[in-house]
């Protein structure tokens, strides 16, 4: 194996070397928010941060940009490290791989997007913790693995060399000169300003400086998090989300109407005897509805599955009672995403009350306190400025004879969701108990 040269290395900064190519490691990586105009928002990017050196990431669900800078030995023409290994790899992945007797190098990736922070080469010990943090953090929960030993993670095949042969190379993985430079006055004040720096001063400024990118890099990672669970619930919308609506619980659960006709066509659909086992009880939460059946007679787990495979798509699982109890899946596909102005309270509550109390539905209602989490980047909240959010929360419950459907026909929906609706057959009728929340001013 070709030994990385490991000459040219600034403060953060590593050359490797592999098939006579230069690897840069250790770039500042920041996510770009703009499709069309990204090269402008790298440029001022790396003007604040006076960093004129830059690659560009294009994944499926983000754009980045690393950036370095030339005094640091990097420039144009040299491959970024992260960017040509990461393009080795369809999915998320964290690679560590030794490059000399106490250094080694580690990339990682978390949905898509190379995580701030894990593009470095460093100690073996500090490499360890780095992986064994990421780890506890769930970060690598859906990413292949590649560590030597020691590590605590199954060794796999893994050859940096061939992983960066130069026929795997491909242009856009290349650094490019940013179209700023920065001036030798403004480096001649930097480096006069380090000289003024000095003794314990220089040991706080470090310290501090370590902390303000830790907790650059959580923002930043916490951001990606949010990011991929806004695409996640967007799939399921039928109306379009943005950050803001992942505040809103009511946008992320179905409408009141949707909700009611999922569950009560899927519950229509039950039969209440398969083979001898009798219907005893459903429930059904807009993702999944489970059907409960008690064996009678001579029936058997066999007549069931048997009977059940043309109904349902999963087999039956059957509850350790001596085999007597068997549960029932069916799947649902219900949209989210309404984020309609909600009512005041007060009207909210009366005419949900007075709609149930018509029926001789005897609703039971309970507030519900909330705390709206900060979004990405805006400083944590301490116990004594604990986030209110403007609405209120309250969850309600009611049990009915009539199909929950028929019982809700024509309630004013805003801000009222159901979250669980369950069905029971006992003395041979069936009863309804809704469960749910209001949301409202």
């Amino acid at each position: 194996m070709e030994k990385p040269d490991l000459g040219s290395r600034g403060p953060d900064v590593s050359i490797l070397s592999y098939h006579g190519n230069k690897f840069v490691s250790g770039l500042f990586w920041r996510p770009l928010s703009s499709q069309r105009q990204y090269m402008k928002e790298a440029r001022k990017l790396g003007k604040e941060e006076h960093l004129d050196i830059v690659a560009i990431r294009h994944s499926p669900t983000v754009i980045q940009a690393g950036f370095v800078s030339k005094s640091q030995g990097a420039v144009k023409g040299m491959y970024s490290l992260a960017s040509a290994l990461s393009g080795q790899f369809d999915g998320d992945f964290l690679a560590c791989w030794k490059v000399d007797e106490d250094r080694y190098a580690l990339v990682a990736t978390l949905d898509g997007a190379i995580v701030p922070g894990q593009d470095l080469v460093t100690t073996l010990d500090e490499a360890r913790d780095r992986v064994r943090k990421l780890s506890t953090r769930g970060v690598l929960r859906n990413a292949q693995v590649f560590v030597p030993e020691g590590f605590d993670f199954p060794v796999k095949d893994f050859d940096i060399e061939e992983l960066l042969a130069p026929k795997r190379l491909r242009r856009d993985y290349r650094l490019r000169q940013l179209t700023f430079g920065l001036s030798a006055r403004e480096w001649t004040a930097v480096a006069l300003l380090g000289c003024v720096v000095g003794g314990s001063l220089t040991a706080y400024y470090l310290w501090n400086a370590h902390q303000e990118e830790l907790a650059r890099q959580a923002a930043l990672l916490e951001e990606q998090r949010r990011l991929a669970e806004l695409a996640e619930k967007n799939a399921q919308a039928k109306q379009p989300l943005d950050l803001a609506s992942l505040q809103k619980p009511w946008t992320l659960i179905p409408d009141l109407e949707d909700m009611l006709r999922a569950c009560s066509k899927a519950t229509g659909v039950l039969s209440l005897s398969i083979q001898g086992w009798l219907f005893e009880s459903s429930k059904c939460d807009g993702r999944v509805l489970v059907a409960t059946y008690h064996r009678t007679g001579n029936s058997t787990a066999a007549d069931l599955t048997a009977a059940s495979q043309h109904l349902f798509a999963d087999r039956p699982a059957f509850v350790i009672d001596n085999g007597n109890t068997a549960a029932l899946k069916v799947d649902l596909k219900v949209a989210i995403g309404s984020d309609e102005p909600l009512l005041p309270a007060d009207d909210v509550l009366q005419a949900l009350t007075s709609h149930l109390y018509r029926q001789g539905v005897e609703p039971k209602l309970s507030i519900s306190q909330e705390t709206t989490p900060p979004l990405p980047g805006a400083e944590a909240a301490t116990e004594q400025q604990v986030v209110l959010p403007s609405w209120k929360k309250f969850t309600f419950s009611a049990q009915t004879r009539l199909p929950a459907d028929l019982t809700f026909q024509g309630l004013p929906a805003a801000g009222v969701r159901i979250t669980n609706l369950e069905t029971t057959l006992k003395d041979s009728q069936l009863d309804w108990t809704v469960t749910g929340e209001i949301y409202a001013n």
